[in-house]
């Protein structure tokens, strides 16, 4: 009996190692090559390019910092540490159900709603998920260390100063969610708002600590907009949406992804699309969503206003963790942020009726499939896109005497072509703009690599840029994208 109670965290243990045996399969393209937690040699030639993503994201800095000494364990020491980061966040979760005395049965789904959704996808399935899944696991423990201190000084007759020094360490937890990734500050409130809708707290004290954590917000965005105004850090445009349209879009995404194992690559990506699949993934998923939206609209429309009220406060929860994204730019890996508030959302509503979670089991069960199917469709789509990159490296090496010192790279990056995010990439994103070589090369070669791009393939311009390339004294050109499958080498004749 204990160990059905605990059934979700031994599915998640017997799981664990192959789920990190395929991940670390995945090789990097595209941003994994870019962000801070590649290896930072790669980038030595410009020693302040990284200083200002340094402050930002010290966790980012330190990894790119390991992998930098060892570039050996790049990308399978990332992939483990994301994947491990992301079963932390279950237990926490797990954790966090019990003891706001949810039941075990609702606490189990919720988990397995939280560990196995495709809105995690765009996290575990890339090397550069490192700082989604920690901002989610501090945050996570924030929101844990809050529940119990505050439950215990509620309890306290006299309150000692040692009890409201650890009271306020919730806070701490804060600082290294947002230290991880920005949108980590969305939890400076989340604790507050769930220990007042579970009434382990006053209003007043919830109000008191939520003001706290705003004031914590605040001094942060103060600190972030000078820095950005100073120049320290910067700013980019391309991570902001600006039409209604875009933000709706944005939102209807987020919806989506967290509460339907669609798989959305059969929709999205014109090459693999196939309607029948995504139709069935769909409908396998209904009869549990359908089930979770008639408890909702029990809770909404009996008059039980303490069940209400808390699942209000847990749905306001979900959008303060979601809207750091909603309000600049949302891609298939942002939708991690709120999955956690969206997971305890299932568990409240499920675990109001002891029958509904009984009956709900293979309703689950159908939708567990579908997300396991979606989940294995796209990690066997991102680790194609990996071996791709990995085959136009290997072609640029075996066409090399000795490793070039410079290296000017042709990216035909055609607009029509289709992408979707970065499971199913084009050969520019998987070729990572010539650092696939560098990876591929065991980082032995310390080629200084420039580049250009072309929308649209002309032979007589690419030869014209090519020539320019090798007579400013570049050793070789790599031409990308003009062929699905392979690289054009030019050298000085």
């Amino acid at each position: 009996m204990n160990t059905l109670r605990h059934i979700s965290l031994i599915v998640i243990a017997l799981c664990l190692p192959f789920i990190l045996l395929s991940v670390c399969s995945i090789q990097p393209t595209f941003d994994d090559y870019t962000t801070l937690q590649s290896p930072w040699w790669v980038r030595v030639a410009d020693p302040g390019y990284f200083f200002s993503d340094c402050l930002r994201r010290p966790f980012d800095a330190l990894l790119g910092a390991i992998v930098g000494w060892w570039p050996a364990l790049f990308p399978t020491l990332n992939h483990l540490l994301i994947v491990l980061g992301h079963a932390a966040c279950a237990l926490l979760l797990f954790s966090t159900c019990r003891h706001l005395q949810l039941g075990f049965a609702a606490t189990n789904i919720a988990v397995l709603f939280f560990f196995f959704s495709p809105a995690t996808l765009g996290v575990t399935l890339a090397c550069d998920g490192f700082n989604q899944t920690f901002a989610q696991f501090w945050g996570l423990m924030s929101l844990r260390c809050y529940l119990v201190s505050r439950q215990r000084q509620e309890l306290a007759l006299r309150p000692t100063s040692v009890s409201c020094y650890a009271h306020h360490s919730w806070l701490l937890f804060v600082v290294l969610a947002v230290l991880s990734k920005e949108n980590g500050l969305a939890w400076a409130v989340v604790p507050p708002i769930v220990g007042y809708a579970f009434q382990l707290t006053a209003f007043r004290t919830a109000l008191r600590d939520a003001s706290r954590g705003l004031l914590l917000a605040v001094v942060y965005m103060l600190v972030y907009i000078t820095l950005t105004l100073t120049g320290v850090l910067e700013y980019s445009e391309e991570y902001t949406e600006e039409s209604m349209l875009s933000h709706l879009k944005d939102l209807v995404q987020v919806l989506a992804f967290t509460w339907v194992p669609l798989d959305y690559m059969s929709v999205c990506y014109a090459p693999l699309r196939n309607l029948p699949v995504a139709a069935v993934t769909a409908l396998l998923s209904l009869p549990f969503l359908l089930t979770v939206g008639r408890r909702a609209w029990q809770t909404v429309t009996a008059a039980d206003f303490c069940v209400l009220r808390r699942l209000l406060l847990l749905v306001a929860c979900f959008f303060v963790l979601i809207s750091p994204h909603l309000l600049t730019v949302v891609s298939i890996m942002h939708n991690y942020a709120s999955l956690s508030m969206a997971a305890l959302i299932v568990a409240v509503l499920l675990s109001s009726s002891s029958s509904c979670c009984r009956s709900v089991l293979p309703t689950f069960a159908l939708f567990l499939a579908a997300a396991l199917f979606t989940y294995v469709h796209h990690y066997l789509a991102a680790r194609e896109s990996g071996l791709l990159g990995k085959h136009l490296a290997q072609q640029a090496i075996a066409a090399a005497v000795e490793p070039p010192q410079r290296a000017f790279v042709i990216n035909v990056d055609r607009p029509e072509e289709p992408r979707y995010s970065s499971f199913c990439v084009r050969p520019v994103d998987a070729f990572g703009w010539g650092l696939s070589v560098l990876h591929f090369s065991g980082y032995s070669w310390h080629t200084v690599i420039s580049e250009v791009r072309y929308d649209n393939y002309s032979p007589s311009q690419v030869q014209t840029a090519a020539d320019s390339a090798l007579h400013a004294g570049c050793d070789v050109v790599w031409v990308v994208g003009h062929k699905a499958d392979s690289l054009t080498v030019l050298t000085a004749r």
